[in-house]
C-alpha cells in the first residue's frame, strides 16, 4: 500500500493487488484486470510476485526433508525441515545462495 500511495495511487489498490494475490492465488500483474495496465506493466517492471522453483529434494529414513529452490535470477537457496518424535518440527532456511542446480549434497 505505502509503495503504491508513493506512485501516486489511490490506497484501495493495495487492497486490491491483496485481494489477488491472497484470495485468489493470482501470481501474474497481467491477469489482475481490476488494476490499470500502467500500473500493471509498473508492478512487474518494479516488483516481483512468484513461487519458488523447486530444483532438488532428498527424504531421509527419518523423516527430514531437504530442499533447494530456485530463484528468478538463478541462484538456490536450501531448506531442512526436521521432524521430532513428538510431533515438533523445525525448519532451516538458508540464507545464503548458490548457483543453481549445485547443492551441498553433490
Amino acid at each position: 500500500e505505502e509503495l503504491l500511495v508513493q506512485w501516486g495511487q489511490p490506497k484501495f489498490r493495495g487492497k486490491q493487488i491483496w485481494e489477488w494475490i491472497h484470495k485468489k492465488g493470482e501470481h501474474e500483474f497481467d491477469n489482475m484486470l481490476n488494476i490499470p495496465k500502467n500500473l500493471r506493466a509498473q508492478l512487474a517492471e518494479k516488483t516481483s510476485l512468484g513461487t519458488l522453483k523447486l530444483a532438488f529434494e532428498q527424504v531421509s529414513k527419518d523423516g527430514t526433508i531437504k530442499r533447494a529452490y530456485a530463484l528468478k535470477d538463478g541462484q538456490v537457496i536450501e531448506s531442512v525441515l526436521m521432524p521430532y518424535e513428538d510431533g515438533r518440527r523445525t525448519a532451516c532456511i538458508s540464507s545464503q545462495v548458490q548457483s543453481e542446480g549445485k547443492t551441498e549434497t553433490e
